[in-house]
């Protein structure tokens, strides 16, 4: 359960700390290479549970749990990626949109770890089921497309 509450305060906060001073961490080149692994596991999270409520795979309501899990904590590692030294990085899929309207890619950010919060907490229930799973499931994969319609290359 603590492990759950320390995901939840980590993806909440996920973007909130984006534009902190990280360049000393990383290389901005570094920097976006590190936010792209990340987003690999993220989407190879998130294709999973996809599968799983479209019914392309079995629906197992555990294993639906644990890459909730591992989502988040993928997503806490990426505040760590973002500083303005990385924009206009060659290799970054980030539009410089995002750097111009930095309130708005945070609320995305913001909408897309409520989403993910919503999604642990109901996933980690007993009764959770593939009924229940769509929604919830639905909603964090449309935050992502959201984010990515208006921010990536």
């Amino acid at each position: 359960m603590l492990k759950k509450r320390l995901i939840l305060a980590a993806v909440t906060g996920l973007f909130a700390t984006t534009v902190a001073a990280q360049a000393n961490l990383f290389k901005p080149d570094d920097a976006v290479k590190y936010r792209q692994s990340i987003y690999q596991v993220m989407s190879a999270q998130t294709s999973v549970m996809g599968a799983m409520v479209k019914g392309e795979v079995d629906f197992d309501a555990a294993a639906l749990h644990q890459r909730a899990l591992n989502l988040g904590n993928a997503a806490s590692l990426l505040g760590d990626t973002y500083f303005p030294e990385t924009r206009g990085e060659s290799t970054s899929n980030l539009l410089d949109k995002a750097w111009d309207d930095m309130d708005g890619f945070q609320a995305k950010g913001q909408a897309f770890g409520s989403a993910l919060q919503d999604l642990i907490a109901v996933s980690g229930e007993a009764d959770f089921d593939a009924a229940k799973a769509r929604p919830v499931v639905t909603k964090v994969l449309q935050s992502c497309k959201s984010c990515h319609d208006d921010y990536r290359k």
